[in-house]
Protein backbone atom coordinates (compact mmCIF):
# COMPACT_ATOMS: atom_id res chain seq x y z
CA UNK A 1 0.00 0.00 0.00
CA UNK A 2 1.26 3.51 -0.82
CA UNK A 3 2.19 5.75 2.08
CA UNK A 4 -0.16 8.46 3.34
CA UNK A 5 1.70 11.31 1.67
CA UNK A 6 1.51 9.69 -1.79
CA UNK A 7 -2.18 8.93 -1.30
CA UNK A 8 -2.83 12.54 -0.33
CA UNK A 9 -1.06 13.80 -3.47
CA UNK A 10 -3.09 11.44 -5.64
CA UNK A 11 -6.29 12.57 -3.96
CA UNK A 12 -5.53 16.25 -4.67
CA UNK A 13 -4.70 15.40 -8.29
CA UNK A 14 -7.97 13.50 -8.79
CA UNK A 15 -9.94 16.31 -7.13
CA UNK A 16 -8.44 18.81 -9.58
CA UNK A 17 -9.30 16.50 -12.51
CA UNK A 18 -12.84 16.15 -11.20
CA UNK A 19 -13.23 19.96 -11.16
CA UNK A 20 -12.17 20.09 -14.81
CA UNK A 21 -14.48 17.30 -15.98
CA UNK A 22 -17.38 18.77 -14.00
CA UNK A 23 -16.83 22.15 -15.63
CA UNK A 24 -16.67 20.55 -19.09
CA UNK A 25 -19.89 18.67 -18.33
CA UNK A 26 -21.67 21.92 -17.45
CA UNK A 27 -20.35 23.67 -20.58
CA UNK A 28 -21.45 20.75 -22.78
CA UNK A 29 -24.89 20.78 -21.13
CA UNK A 30 -25.35 24.46 -21.93
CA UNK A 31 -24.24 23.99 -25.55
CA UNK A 32 -26.34 20.86 -25.94
CA UNK A 33 -29.58 22.63 -25.05
CA UNK A 34 -29.12 25.27 -27.74
CA UNK A 35 -27.89 22.75 -30.34
CA UNK A 36 -30.70 20.32 -29.52
CA UNK A 37 -33.37 22.98 -30.06
CA UNK A 38 -31.85 23.90 -33.44
CA UNK A 39 -31.53 20.25 -34.54
CA UNK A 40 -35.04 19.25 -33.54
CA UNK A 41 -36.49 22.31 -35.29
CA UNK A 42 -34.52 21.80 -38.52
CA UNK A 43 -35.23 18.13 -39.23
CA UNK A 44 -39.05 18.29 -39.73
CA UNK A 45 -38.61 21.33 -41.99
CA UNK A 46 -35.91 19.63 -44.08
CA UNK A 47 -37.91 16.41 -44.39
CA UNK A 48 -41.12 18.25 -45.26
CA UNK A 49 -39.36 20.39 -47.89
CA UNK A 50 -37.76 17.33 -49.49
CA UNK A 51 -41.13 15.53 -49.57
CA UNK A 52 -42.83 18.61 -51.04
CA UNK A 53 -40.26 18.88 -53.82
CA UNK A 54 -40.83 15.23 -54.72
CA UNK A 55 -44.60 15.70 -54.87
CA UNK A 56 -44.28 18.90 -56.91
CA UNK A 57 -41.98 17.18 -59.41
CA UNK A 58 -44.44 14.29 -59.74
CA UNK A 59 -47.41 16.65 -60.09
CA UNK A 60 -45.59 18.59 -62.81
CA UNK A 61 -45.39 15.50 -64.97
CA UNK A 62 -42.23 13.98 -63.55
CA UNK A 63 -39.86 16.81 -64.45
CA UNK A 64 -36.35 15.40 -64.67
CA UNK A 65 -34.43 18.19 -62.98
CA UNK A 66 -30.63 18.06 -63.27
CA UNK A 67 -30.24 17.59 -59.51
CA UNK A 68 -32.78 14.73 -59.50
CA UNK A 69 -31.44 12.78 -62.47
CA UNK A 70 -30.46 9.21 -61.73
CA UNK A 71 -27.41 8.18 -63.74
CA UNK A 72 -24.93 5.30 -63.67
CA UNK A 73 -22.60 5.74 -60.73
CA UNK A 74 -18.91 6.01 -61.55
CA UNK A 75 -17.73 8.57 -59.00
CA UNK A 76 -19.11 9.18 -55.51
CA UNK A 77 -18.53 11.98 -53.03
CA UNK A 78 -18.85 11.06 -49.34
CA UNK A 79 -19.23 13.95 -46.91
CA UNK A 80 -18.47 12.96 -43.31
CA UNK A 81 -19.49 15.06 -40.30
CA UNK A 82 -18.00 14.41 -36.85
CA UNK A 83 -16.62 16.84 -34.26
CA UNK A 84 -13.44 18.89 -34.37
CA UNK A 85 -12.55 17.84 -30.81
CA UNK A 86 -12.42 14.63 -28.82
CA UNK A 87 -13.48 13.78 -25.26
CA UNK A 88 -16.93 12.68 -26.43
CA UNK A 89 -16.75 8.92 -25.98
CA UNK A 90 -17.34 6.74 -29.03
CA UNK A 91 -19.22 9.48 -30.90
CA UNK A 92 -16.57 10.13 -33.57
CA UNK A 93 -15.39 6.53 -33.94
CA UNK A 94 -18.93 5.26 -34.65
CA UNK A 95 -19.43 7.78 -37.47
CA UNK A 96 -15.98 7.17 -38.94
CA UNK A 97 -16.52 3.39 -38.81
CA UNK A 98 -19.63 3.83 -41.00
CA UNK A 99 -17.68 6.14 -43.33
CA UNK A 100 -14.96 3.53 -43.79
CA UNK A 101 -17.60 0.89 -44.56
CA UNK A 102 -19.15 3.11 -47.25
CA UNK A 103 -15.73 3.97 -48.73
CA UNK A 104 -14.76 0.30 -48.94
CA UNK A 105 -18.17 -0.63 -50.39
CA UNK A 106 -17.87 1.88 -53.24
CA UNK A 107 -14.30 0.87 -53.97
CA UNK A 108 -15.41 -2.77 -54.20
CA UNK A 109 -18.04 -1.66 -56.72
CA UNK A 110 -15.34 0.01 -58.81
CA UNK A 111 -16.50 3.55 -58.03
CA UNK A 112 -14.16 6.47 -57.65
CA UNK A 113 -14.49 7.89 -54.14
CA UNK A 114 -13.96 11.50 -53.11
CA UNK A 115 -14.00 11.96 -49.33
CA UNK A 116 -14.89 15.37 -47.91
CA UNK A 117 -14.04 15.91 -44.25
CA UNK A 118 -16.29 18.32 -42.37
CA UNK A 119 -14.28 18.18 -39.14
CA UNK A 120 -10.69 17.65 -37.98
CA UNK A 121 -11.31 14.22 -36.47
CA UNK A 122 -12.48 12.77 -39.79
CA UNK A 123 -9.39 13.79 -41.73
CA UNK A 124 -6.84 12.63 -39.16
CA UNK A 125 -8.51 9.26 -38.53
CA UNK A 126 -9.15 8.41 -42.19
CA UNK A 127 -5.56 9.30 -43.05
CA UNK A 128 -4.41 6.99 -40.27
CA UNK A 129 -6.38 4.13 -41.87
CA UNK A 130 -4.98 4.89 -45.32
CA UNK A 131 -7.97 6.65 -46.90
CA UNK A 132 -7.23 9.85 -48.81
CA UNK A 133 -9.25 12.94 -47.92
CA UNK A 134 -9.84 15.24 -50.90
CA UNK A 135 -11.29 18.26 -49.06
CA UNK A 136 -11.02 19.36 -45.43
CA UNK A 137 -13.24 21.71 -43.46
CA UNK A 138 -13.01 22.65 -39.81
CA UNK A 139 -14.52 25.14 -37.39
CA UNK A 140 -18.05 24.29 -38.54
CA UNK A 141 -19.36 21.64 -36.19
CA UNK A 142 -19.35 23.33 -32.77
CA UNK A 143 -22.26 25.59 -33.76
CA UNK A 144 -23.04 25.21 -37.50
CA UNK A 145 -24.29 28.23 -39.41
CA UNK A 146 -26.27 28.07 -42.64
CA UNK A 147 -23.71 30.08 -44.59
CA UNK A 148 -20.98 27.63 -43.51
CA UNK A 149 -23.08 24.69 -44.69
CA UNK A 150 -23.79 26.48 -47.97
CA UNK A 151 -20.09 27.19 -48.53
CA UNK A 152 -19.26 23.50 -47.98
CA UNK A 153 -22.00 22.02 -50.15
CA UNK A 154 -22.19 24.43 -53.14
CA UNK A 155 -18.94 23.17 -54.78
CA UNK A 156 -20.32 19.62 -54.52
CA UNK A 157 -23.55 20.66 -56.22
CA UNK A 158 -21.52 22.27 -59.02
CA UNK A 159 -19.41 19.12 -59.41
CA UNK A 160 -22.60 17.05 -59.64
CA UNK A 161 -24.10 19.34 -62.28
CA UNK A 162 -20.83 19.21 -64.24
CA UNK A 163 -20.95 15.40 -64.24
CA UNK A 164 -17.74 15.06 -62.23
CA UNK A 165 -19.54 13.03 -59.56
CA UNK A 166 -22.67 10.91 -59.92
CA UNK A 167 -23.83 10.62 -56.30
CA UNK A 168 -23.27 12.38 -52.99
CA UNK A 169 -23.66 10.67 -49.63
CA UNK A 170 -23.66 12.33 -46.22
CA UNK A 171 -22.64 10.44 -43.08
CA UNK A 172 -23.61 12.17 -39.86
CA UNK A 173 -25.04 11.57 -36.37
CA UNK A 174 -28.82 11.45 -36.28
CA UNK A 175 -30.06 13.08 -33.08
CA UNK A 176 -33.29 11.73 -31.62
CA UNK A 177 -32.58 12.58 -27.98
CA UNK A 178 -29.60 12.82 -25.65
CA UNK A 179 -29.86 9.06 -25.13
CA UNK A 180 -30.49 8.17 -28.79
CA UNK A 181 -27.67 9.26 -31.08
CA UNK A 182 -26.36 7.09 -33.86
CA UNK A 183 -24.46 7.31 -37.15
CA UNK A 184 -26.60 7.46 -40.27
CA UNK A 185 -26.10 7.82 -44.00
CA UNK A 186 -28.36 9.37 -46.63
CA UNK A 187 -28.12 10.26 -50.31
CA UNK A 188 -27.92 14.01 -50.78
CA UNK A 189 -27.65 13.89 -54.58
CA UNK A 190 -29.44 12.97 -56.71
CA UNK A 191 -32.13 14.84 -54.80
CA UNK A 192 -34.80 12.44 -53.64
CA UNK A 193 -32.31 9.60 -53.99
CA UNK A 194 -33.63 7.99 -50.82
CA UNK A 195 -37.14 8.11 -52.20
CA UNK A 196 -40.28 10.01 -51.20
CA UNK A 197 -42.97 7.87 -49.64
CA UNK A 198 -46.67 8.36 -50.23
CA UNK A 199 -47.30 8.90 -46.53
CA UNK A 200 -44.92 11.87 -46.53
CA UNK A 201 -47.88 14.06 -47.39
CA UNK A 202 -51.43 14.06 -48.75
CA UNK A 203 -51.99 13.95 -52.49
CA UNK A 204 -53.09 17.24 -54.00
CA UNK A 205 -53.65 19.01 -57.30
CA UNK A 206 -51.10 21.80 -57.71
CA UNK A 207 -51.42 24.98 -59.73
CA UNK A 208 -48.00 26.38 -60.61
CA UNK A 209 -46.97 30.00 -60.75
CA UNK A 210 -44.38 30.60 -62.02
CA UNK A 211 -44.02 27.54 -64.25
CA UNK A 212 -42.85 24.24 -62.65
CA UNK A 213 -39.33 24.44 -64.09
CA UNK A 214 -38.65 27.84 -62.51
CA UNK A 215 -40.21 26.79 -59.23
CA UNK A 216 -38.20 23.59 -58.96
CA UNK A 217 -35.01 25.38 -60.04
CA UNK A 218 -35.39 27.43 -56.86
CA UNK A 219 -36.76 24.76 -54.53
CA UNK A 220 -34.54 21.76 -55.28
CA UNK A 221 -31.16 23.39 -54.48
CA UNK A 222 -32.76 24.88 -51.37
CA UNK A 223 -34.02 21.45 -50.28
CA UNK A 224 -30.55 19.93 -50.81
CA UNK A 225 -28.83 22.65 -48.77
CA UNK A 226 -31.45 22.46 -46.03
CA UNK A 227 -31.09 18.67 -45.70
CA UNK A 228 -27.32 19.06 -45.48
CA UNK A 229 -27.59 21.84 -42.88
CA UNK A 230 -30.00 19.74 -40.81
CA UNK A 231 -27.47 16.89 -40.79
CA UNK A 232 -24.78 19.26 -39.48
CA UNK A 233 -27.09 20.58 -36.75
CA UNK A 234 -27.97 17.07 -35.62
CA UNK A 235 -24.30 16.07 -35.55
CA UNK A 236 -23.45 19.13 -33.47
CA UNK A 237 -26.23 18.35 -30.97
CA UNK A 238 -25.06 14.74 -30.81
CA UNK A 239 -21.48 15.83 -30.16
CA UNK A 240 -22.44 18.02 -27.20
CA UNK A 241 -24.72 15.34 -25.77
CA UNK A 242 -21.99 12.70 -26.11
CA UNK A 243 -19.39 14.99 -24.52
CA UNK A 244 -21.75 15.80 -21.66
CA UNK A 245 -22.27 12.09 -20.98
CA UNK A 246 -18.55 11.32 -21.28
CA UNK A 247 -17.64 14.11 -18.85
CA UNK A 248 -20.38 13.00 -16.44
CA UNK A 249 -18.97 9.48 -16.48
CA UNK A 250 -15.47 10.86 -15.89
CA UNK A 251 -16.72 13.04 -13.01
CA UNK A 252 -18.52 10.10 -11.41
CA UNK A 253 -15.45 7.90 -11.81
CA UNK A 254 -13.27 10.59 -10.20
CA UNK A 255 -15.72 10.80 -7.31
CA UNK A 256 -15.51 7.04 -6.78
CA UNK A 257 -11.71 7.19 -6.93
CA UNK A 258 -11.62 9.97 -4.32
CA UNK A 259 -13.71 7.81 -1.97
CA UNK A 260 -11.31 4.90 -2.41
CA UNK A 261 -8.27 7.15 -1.85
CA UNK A 262 -9.88 8.59 1.28
CA UNK A 263 -10.40 5.08 2.59
CA UNK A 264 -6.84 4.02 1.75
CA UNK A 265 -5.44 7.25 3.24
CA UNK A 266 -7.36 6.74 6.50
CA UNK A 267 -6.16 3.14 6.69
CA UNK A 268 -2.55 4.15 6.05
CA UNK A 269 -2.80 6.94 8.61
CA UNK A 270 -4.41 4.62 11.14
CA UNK A 271 -1.71 2.02 10.51
CA UNK A 272 1.00 4.62 11.01
CA UNK A 273 -0.55 5.80 14.28
CA UNK A 274 -0.90 2.22 15.49
CA UNK A 275 2.75 1.57 14.63
CA UNK A 276 3.88 4.70 16.49
CA UNK A 277 1.86 3.68 19.59
CA UNK A 278 3.35 0.21 19.45
CA UNK A 279 6.85 1.69 19.23
CA UNK A 280 6.18 3.97 22.24
CA UNK A 281 4.77 1.08 24.28
CA UNK A 282 7.76 -1.04 23.31
CA UNK A 283 10.18 1.72 24.32
CA UNK A 284 8.46 2.21 27.69
CA UNK A 285 8.52 -1.54 28.33
CA UNK A 286 12.23 -1.68 27.52
CA UNK A 287 12.98 1.16 29.91
CA UNK A 288 11.05 -0.33 32.81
Amino acid sequence: MANARDLLKRKVSVQNTRKITRTMELVASAKMKKAQDAAMASRPYAEALTALVGRLAAAAGGIDHELMKQRPVKNVAIMVATSDRGLCGAFNSNIIRMAIQRIEYHKEQGHGVKVISLAKKVASTLNFFGHEVAERHQGIMDAPKYDQAQTAVEPIIKSYLAGEIDAVEVIYARFESAARIGPEQFTLLPAGGDGVKEEDGPSADFQFHPDPEQLLDALIPQAVKTSFFSALLQTSAGEHAARRQAMKNATDAAGDMIKELNRDYNRARQGKITQEIAEIVGAVSAMS
